[in-house]
This record gives structure tokens, sequence and C-alpha cells, in this order.
């Protein structure tokens, strides 16, 4: 068994080396073909939209974070709870994708939030991220079959995938009833020696609507971002958002790459190039890079100072 999770974890650095070989050969190939971004009010404009949605959607997780503490009879102001998640926005860069969860643990603890209600709920939002980007993930295998088959979105793709959303924001609260019922031993793992517990009904719908929203947000900044900045007119809002859920997963389950670095990049040139072409896929992972990056770094400022306002009233 030791000898197994050796072999995975020095299969998962190689994986990451791959990504980050993949992508830079991609950046070398494609970085003459792309145009040159043009310093004006809109491309200003655009990159602070950019930055500004990546806070927006860590706020919208504070608050998928709260609903889920709120759950289990722990209300939590959210001006604490946004300093601890904005702050805690750090960890994600450690190896592991644990590092986040691990820091909101400390930093709720600091502010007399119970440690294992933090953790635990913490996990909760982490499993429910990847249920419903897997869920989109799935939906994107339907763009790429258009896009393989017939060089483009069909017309009406968008229409037809929305009657699926539906199951997808209620397929984390179906999934955890079934892993408990089916797979007691692993809810147990998971759970810490109990069945995960599950949430109401309402607040599943609620954490999964706010989750899909990031998502959506996240995919509206590539779109703006392939328009202004490369000059690829009319992109699909819906399918590079469903795309883009596609690389972000695999970039989130993959271990040893900090926030998804160069994995998440090397699958963005893959999945996007269908639809907008290499040079600009591989452009949008440069860009969605330093949007995440900064905006996280903005986040953490945004946390800090909260946190420095707070202890000074205090």
């Amino acid at each position: 068994m030791k000898h197994a999770k050796t072999l995975f974890k020095w299969l998962m650095y190689a994986a990451v080396l791959v990504s980050f070989a993949y992508f830079l050969l991609a950046f070398k190939k494609h970085v003459e073909q792309l145009p040159p971004i043009a310093l004006n009010a809109r491309t200003v404009a655009v990159a602070i939209l950019s930055m500004c949605s990546v806070v927006l959607t860590h706020f919208f997780g504070t608050h998928v974070w709260r609903l889920l503490m709120s759950d289990q009879g722990h209300r939590v102001p959210t001006r604490l709870a946004v300093q601890v998640f904005f702050i805690s926005q750090l960890g994600k860069y450690l190896p592991g994708n644990v590092g986040q969860f691990l820091g909101r643990g400390v930093l709720a603890k600091s502010t007399g939030i119970p440690v294992g209600v933090a953790v635990g709920t913490a996990v909760f939002e982490g499993i429910w991220n990847l249920i419903i980007s897997l869920s989109l993930a799935l939906l994107s295998t339907w763009v790429l079959w258009d896009l393989n088959t017939v060089q483009a979105v069909s017309p009406g793709f968008a229409a037809q995938a929305a009657w699926l959303l539906p199951l997808a924001l209620v397929l984390p609260w179906l999934g955890i009833k079934v892993v408990n019922t089916v797979l007691p031993k692993l809810s147990m793992k998971i759970g810490g020696g109990q069945l995960l517990r599950l949430p109401r009904l309402r607040t599943s719908l609620l954490v999964s609507l706010l989750i899909l929203v990031n998502f959506m947000i996240l995919g509206y900044v590539l779109k703006l971002q392939a328009e202004v900045f490369f000059a690829r007119p009319d992109v699909d809002w819906f399918s590079i958002t469903l795309l883009f859920s596609s690389a972000w997963v695999v970039g989130y389950v993959v271990p040893g790459a900090p926030g998804g670095l160069g994995v998440r990049e090397a699958m963005m040139v893959v999945l996007l190039s269908p639809l907008t072409g290499g040079a600009v896929a591989t452009g949008l992972a440069v860009s969605m890079r330093l949007t995440t990056l900064l905006g996280d770094g903005l986040t953490v400022l945004v946390g800090v100072l909260g946190r420095h306002l707070q202890s000074r009233k205090s």
C-alpha cells in the first residue's frame, strides 16, 4: 500500500511536469500568432473587471461556506467569514490542494469559529465544487463533439443544455445520499468516523447555484478576454464556460500542482483550441492565470485589511 501511494505521488508529479512542458511548447508555437494587446481604456477596463470578478467569486464562495456552516447550526457573521475565507486563499498555492482548508481551520480558530466545523464544511465545499465542475465537464463533451464534427457549436445548444442544469444543481445532494447508502465506509472515512451529514435540500440548492454562478462568471471573463485582448469575435459564453470548467477540474484534482498551475493551462490549450484556435487558447491560458493570481492577491489583501480594521476597532 505504501509503495502504491509513493508510485501514485510520483505519477502525479510526472503529470504536472508533462503538463508544464506541453504548455510551454504550445506557448512557443503560438506566441508569434497572438495579436498584440492594445493598451487602451477598453483593455484596462477588462483587466480590472477580470480581477474584481475573481474577488466576487470568492465572496460568493464565502457564502457557500457560511450556508454549509449555518446548516450545521453555526451562524457566522459575514464579516468574519469573509476575513477567514479571503486570507485562506493563500493556501491554494501550496502543493496538495489542502492548504486553503487547513489555513481556513487555523484562521477560523483565531476568530472563534469551531475548527471542526470550519474544516468539515470546507471539505464539503470542495466536494460540492468538484461535483458541479464534473457535471459541467460532462456537458462540455457535447461542445467538443459539435466542434469536431461540424466545426461549430450548435445554435440551439445553450437552450437544450440549460434543461440539464437543474440536475447538476441537485447532483451533489444526491451524490452524498448515494455515498452514504452504497459506500458507507468511504463516507465515514471522509467524515472523520461518521457518515457525511446531508445538508437540507434548500441549502444544497443554494450552494450549488452559487458555485454554478461562479463558473459562469469566470466563463464570461474568458469570453471578454478572448474578444477584447485577442480580437476573437463572438465567443459563445456557455461553451467556453463548460470547456473552462473541464480544465479547472483537472487542475483541481491533480495533486502537486499548486492552484492547478501548469495543469490547468495545458488543459485550456487542449480544450479551448477547437473553439477559439490554438493561439487564442494559449493566450487565454496565460491571461487567465495572471487574472487569478492578481485576483487572489487582491482577495487576500481585502481579507488582511478587513482583519486589521477589525482588530483596531477591538
